[in-house]
């Protein structure tokens, strides 16, 4: 079956205005032209669109669907004409993006600036949620797409690799494990644990992993930052976790040992419920954040 939005608009019409003479006058077309649309349509789909009557005309059930997909083909190519008509005035928006510490920290500060420079235009609203919260508000639609750390698959949202995370355990530089080169996460399960906050991807995955060995985190404090573990760990506080890139220079009261797990290797993803559906100047960001 083949369509043009012209027919289907005129379509649409008689289905919103209830009678060929009312789609007529809401068209600006003869009555005669829109009834053979219509007759063209029913042809062309094989089946009866409307039922007729007195007062007019309704939709059967196969005129109900195709009304419902007229609809989409609407939307889509307003959206569709909207986002190359920002491309057409140079990119230009409004985006909201929500990200956990890491990418905030770490990974954004550059190629935000670079973005910006290219596209000044562009206004970005930046959110620092951990990782459980960044997926919350991509879900009800408060950001337009998110960064984090994923525990656990989402396939409800549509996710692409951003960068990847190798987890150290970070003691204090006397400890007794400063010299070893390696750890397993159950070797620290009898020290005091300095951890990050509840929500941040770290500590759901230190807390699972304990819960695997039939242990419980020995959590002497939590904090919000990673320099805030960096510091109570090299004030002799507990051990800790962190991302390599968080754990930064070199200092005489710190030691960073590889953590020895699978999940040591912790990916961030971009998440959006539909990148397809980003407004122009989202998507344009996206495509950088990868490519980078």
């Amino acid at each position: 079956m083949r369509f043009d939005v012209d027919s289907l608009r005129v379509f649409a019409a008689v289905v919103e205005q209830g009678s060929i003479a009312a789609a007529a006058q809401a068209t600006h077309i003869v009555a005669s032209a829109v009834s053979r649309r219509v007759s063209e349509l029913e042809q062309d789909a094989g089946v009866a669109l409307f039922a007729r009557h007195s007062r007019g005309v309704r939709p059967t059930p196969a005129g109900q669907t195709l009304y419902r997909h007229a609809r989409r083909i609407f939307e889509q190519i307003a959206q569709a004409e909207g986002e190359l008509h920002e491309y057409t005035m140079g990119v230009r928006g409004h985006v909201r993006m929500s990200v956990n510490l890491t990418a905030m920290a770490y990974y954004l500060p550059r190629a935000l600036q670079s973005f910006l420079s290219a596209n000044a235009a562009i206004r970005i609203d930046l959110i620092e949620k951990t990782s459980d919260l960044v997926l919350r508000m991509v879900e009800n639609g408060t950001v337009d797409f998110g960064i984090c750390a994923l525990t656990e698959p989402v396939a409800h949202l549509a996710c692409r690799p951003y960068r990847v995370d190798r987890l150290f355990v970070v003691v204090p530089a006397r400890h007794r494990f400063a010299r070893r080169t390696s750890l397993r996460f159950e070797d620290v399960l009898d020290e005091n644990f300095v951890g990050m906050q509840d929500g941040a991807s770290i500590f759901t995955l230190s807390q699972r992993a304990a819960a695997a060995s039939g242990r419980r985190l020995r959590l002497r404090i939590q904090v919000t930052s990673f320099e805030a573990v960096r510091n109570m760990v090299a004030a002799g506080m507990g051990v800790g976790l962190l991302p390599e890139i968080a754990i930064g220079r070199k200092d005489a009261n710190l030691v960073k040992v590889p953590l020895d797990e699978p999940w040591a290797f912790r990916p961030l993803e971009i998440v959006a419920r539909d990148f397809g559906a980003l407004p122009a100047a989202a998507k344009l960001l996206v495509e950088q954040l990868v490519d980078g």
